[in-house]
């Protein structure tokens, strides 16, 4: 223990807090989702030191969490509100109704969709896609969340940013599929 000690001070590291696991903003911190890591000090870098841990664990995430970045203060605390002319909706997606690998930051077109009805490009292998004349209204987003379902058939519960307008409309969409697009794309 001395040697580490030693070895921290002369070589400018300190002990620091990193993200261990994936956490979604407004998730309580656990003591599972952080590591303690050697980093070199820099005063114009905020990061909590290893030493906070305790004060850390059930803290709120302000923001999404991603594994293997330093933690600094401003990631912790009540997530923000969002901007004006913005909402967050949450829709319950079937499986085959989303691309699989659909994760936080990315921009979507939600589309209603009718039952028996797939999207073009989200469609499990072999099913036919949907007429364009059959796809429903449409409204883009930005993904803060994609959680497994509770109900195991491998569905999704996606969190999405919008104009607050259309959050409303998508709520009340019924069965709804996204389409990941490129984030220039309207």
């Amino acid at each position: 223990m001395g040697s580490a000690f030693w070895w921290s001070h002369t070589s400018g590291r300190v002990a620091a807090l990193a993200v261990a696991t994936n956490v979604p903003a407004g998730q309580v911190i656990t003591d599972r989702d952080l590591q303690t890591v050697q980093v070199a000090a820099d005063s114009s870098v905020s990061l909590v030191r290893a030493s906070e841990r305790n004060t850390v664990v059930g803290q709120t995430a302000a923001v999404p969490l991603t594994a293997g970045s330093l933690l600094s203060a401003a990631m912790l605390g009540a997530p923000a509100p969002p901007a004006t002319g913005q909402a967050v909706v949450a829709v319950s997606v079937d499986p085959g109704r989303f691309p699989p690998a659909l994760t936080a930051g990315s921009t979507v077109t939600v589309v209603a969709a009718k039952s028996g009805d797939t999207v073009a490009g989200s469609a499990t292998p072999g099913a036919a896609p949907a007429a364009p004349e059959r796809s429903g209204q449409r409204w883009p987003g930005v993904v803060l969340a994609v959680d497994p379902a509770v109900d195991g058939r491998g569905g999704a519960v996606v969190t999405l940013r919008m104009a607050a307008a259309d959050a409303p409309d998508v709520a009340a969409a019924g069965p709804v599929a996204l389409v990941q697009r490129h984030p220039g794309e309207n």
